[in-house]
């Protein structure tokens, strides 16, 4: 009887021992899920932070560049040359008008370059103004009067503003369209050169037979 009961209470403790051994891991177990947990939200706090301080970046950086002289400079050109179509106004004049009135897009490609710092942006704002510039070279007055309706500073001002603002949909076109807008650049500059000699030769020829029309008509008197 004494044996049986030896055997008993072994057999009682070790199904005790067994019992909180399981316990003790279940335990355990659920201690590692906390802090497993705990971990998670920390870095989810973490990531939320950080991108925080991101967004807190962008704004900033958003605000100096429109604050800048540059931005500034920009904003009056696109006043001057598209509202009061001072472009427009210069491309009157024969050959040349169009080219002088591209030095108006020296700052916008400064801006991009430099401040914003972006060569995909750079070469969508040279693309729009080769655009402007052969347009504009439309003999017979076509293209003059292209150019009061193609408003390529205000194009090019608002493109600038909605890529520094971080809108996907701009930033996603101006760097998929890069390598096109590149090899475009290059087809339209070689167009462009062509045209601007052919003008400058119909320009000189005119030029000539006007002075001659005129030296024609003083030697009838």
């Amino acid at each position: 009887m004494e044996g049986k009961n030896i055997l008993e209470n072994e057999l009682n403790y070790d199904a005790h021992k067994t019992l909180g051994e399981q316990d003790g891991e279940i335990v355990l177990n659920d201690s590692y899920s906390l802090i497993d947990d705990r971990d998670s939200f920390d870095k989810g706090s973490d990531a939320t932070r950080k991108e925080e301080v991101r967004r807190q970046r962008r704004e900033k950086e958003i605000r100096n560049l429109k604050a800048s002289k540059a931005y500034k400079f920009i904003s009056t050109v696109t006043t001057l040359a598209d509202k009061y179509f001072l472009d427009a106004l210069l491309g009157l004049v024969p050959s040349v008008g169009d080219l002088v009135s591209s030095i108006f897009g020296l700052p916008f490609i400064y801006v991009t370059l430099f401040k914003v710092k972006s060569i995909p942006l750079t070469l969508a704002v040279i693309y729009n103004y080769l655009v402007d510039i052969l347009l504009g070279s439309i003999p017979f007055f076509i293209g003059d009067a292209i150019d009061f309706f193609s408003k390529a500073h205000v194009k090019n001002l608002d493109l600038i503003t909605r890529y520094v603002e971080g809108d996907k949909k701009t930033i996603r076109q101006v760097r998929s369209k890069a390598l096109l807008t590149a090899f475009l650049i290059i087809i339209l500059s070689v167009i462009i050169y062509f045209v601007f000699r052919l003008l400058i030769g119909v320009t000189e020829w005119t030029w000539t037979l006007l002075i001659d029309m005129f030296k024609w008509l003083i030697g009838l008197f």
